[in-house]
């Protein structure tokens, strides 16, 4: 699978709070809101790793939680934890509801060379969250990613020319076999349990792990998973190019 699982993905309607409201206006650098702080400034968007290559936001939002415009500066790609309806608005236009997206949702937006300004006001109804990983490669270092053929759980999102991801769901008891990790990667969790690892050469080990958890990927490294709990498990796995 490439670029038609991209497209294919692009398609879906729930992807409108972080697609054509969330990102459609450029504002040029020049002219670009002073009052509208980077991303990881803006109220609850919360910085929880950077390094070179990434650079990882909690985004939780309470019942009628207000971002307050801000603005994105590099591409991003983000996993839906917990869902509400909101509204979303750009500069100069009104606030605009949008509908709420699956639980599990994940997706990538190009910012380009220009910055992007929106405002987001979460809905009454219940909170919600999102993990949002900006890429901070300015452009990709041509890191050889993993097909992950040999292991067909792992169903392929999105393929671009920056990154790919893949999609991760083990009922109990589930086991798929070891992947190498090709670029520098990001697992994020979506439904939680007992994760065990297996690692050549070293002891297995078990995680209790959390909707909206996330862990680095290393580059080189091989791993097999197994569902030790009774628990669904979902994993959301991306790899820089």
């Amino acid at each position: 699978m490439g670029s038609g699982v991209f497209k294919k993905f692009w398609a879906l309607p729930l992807i409108l709070v972080f697609s054509a409201c969330a990102y459609a206006q450029q504002v040029p650098r020049e002219n670009a809101d002073i009052t509208a702080p980077p991303v990881e400034q803006a109220s609850f968007h919360q910085l929880m790793f950077a390094n070179e290559d990434f650079a990882v936001l909690s985004n939780r939002y309470p019942p009628g939680g207000d971002s307050g415009f801000h603005t994105h500066y590099r591409d991003i790609f983000y996993v839906v934890i917990q869902s509400a309806s909101s509204s979303c608005q750009r500069p100069g236009q009104p606030l605009t509801a949008t509908p709420s997206v699956a639980v599990g949702t994940a997706g990538y937006n190009a910012i380009g060379a220009e910055p992007r300004v929106h405002r987001i006001v979460n809905g009454d109804e219940g909170p919600s969250h999102f993990i949002v990983v900006e890429l901070r490669r300015a452009n990709p270092a041509g890191d050889a990613v993993s097909s992950r053929e040999a292991a067909p759980q792992y169903e392929q999102i999105v393929d671009n020319e920056r990154m790919r991801a893949w999609r991760l769901i083990l009922a109990p008891g589930q086991f798929v076999p070891s992947i190498s990790q090709g670029g520098e990667g990001l697992r994020v969790v979506v439904r939680g349990g007992l994760l065990t690892t297996t690692t050549a050469g070293v002891p297995d080990q078990t995680l209790l792990v959390q909707a909206g958890d996330f862990a680095m990927q290393s580059s080189g490294s091989t791993r097999a998973l197994r569902n030790s709990g009774t628990e669904t498990i979902e994993l959301v796995e991306i790899e820089l190019k």
